[in-house]
């Protein structure tokens, strides 16, 4: 499973990273330097079939942390610095993929029925009527 693949399925979005990789971008947590750089939680695709995570914390505890939710989860931990780190993992399997998702803080889109789109353009007109009056 690809990366564009895993994110339908999830209803995220992809995004190039600074190489022009996709990624899923996760919460970014730290100021950018310059324009256009990404520091943060993401999702990548990492080869032969899985999946890695890319988490950067800003201290030791939440690492920590994250890193026995993980591995509880099933997931391999490649890479264990001491505030960051990366997870691999099977993208086929749901559970997993969910985790992921919540852990890196990505934000997920989320499905609305025509009943519900018809309710919220109601009340969008609603509230522009009032505005103007």
């Amino acid at each position: 499973m690809t990366i564009t693949q895993f994110a339908e399925q999830h209803r995220v979005r992809t995004r190039k990273d600074e190489c022009g990789d996709p990624v899923i971008l996760g919460r970014l947590w730290k100021a950018q330097p310059k324009p256009g750089r990404q520091y943060g939680h993401h999702l990548y695709e990492h080869g032969d079939g899985r999946m890695g995570i890319c988490l950067m914390f800003d201290t030791k505890a939440k690492w920590t942390y994250a890193k026995k939710k993980l591995t509880a989860g099933g997931f391999t931990i490649r890479q264990d610095g001491d505030t960051e780190g990366t997870a691999l993992f099977n993208p086929e399997d749901k559970a997993q993929g969910r985790l992921a998702l919540k852990i890196a803080g990505a934000r997920v889109r989320r499905e609305l029925t025509q009943e519900q789109r018809d309710a919220l353009a109601a009340r969008l007109a609603v509230a522009r009527a009032q505005k103007y009056t």
